[in-house]
């Protein structure tokens, strides 16, 4: 049953406000091929592994300072044990398009590009451009 949110890290719902319209892109349950090959009458054999694998892109919108903030805090690498930390190795709930249901799984976080549109020097704030934001899961 869908409770109205895509994705959540740890206990915390992302609020959908922060994902752009058409800004989520998923690709679940990712078969992983473990061996593959075509025997003498060219027929195709797949061993495929039973852990599949899901990887999510969320296209962010441009943000204030104070949005990116609240944004980092959901998020919550900052709350993390060093080790995860430095993996960016987070616990997340999300949708799951193909099963049409909701499944946790740790995924980890590539680097992030952030651009900055412009900077206001009068009210000490950053205005950052749209950004995607990468989880696949380990």
């Amino acid at each position: 049953m869908f409770n109205g949110w895509l994705i959540k890290f740890g206990d915390v719902v992302l609020p959908n406000s922060f994902i752009l319209a058409d800004g989520w892109e998923s690709v679940p349950n990712q078969r992983i091929e473990i061996d593959a090959y075509r025997d003498a009458n060219v027929l195709l054999h797949r061993e495929t592994s039973e852990n599949f694998k899901t990887s999510l892109t969320l296209n962010i919108r441009s943000m204030n300072l104070a949005e990116m903030t609240a944004f980092k805090n959901v998020i919550g690498l900052a709350t993390l044990e060093i080790t995860s930390k430095r993996q960016r190795r987070v616990t997340v709930t999300y949708w799951n398009d193909e099963e049409l249901d909701y499944k946790t799984a740790i995924m980890y976080m590539p680097d992030i590009t952030y651009s900055i549109h412009t900077v206001d020097e009068a009210a000490k704030d950053i205005e950052y451009n749209s950004f995607s934001v990468e989880l696949i899961e380990y």
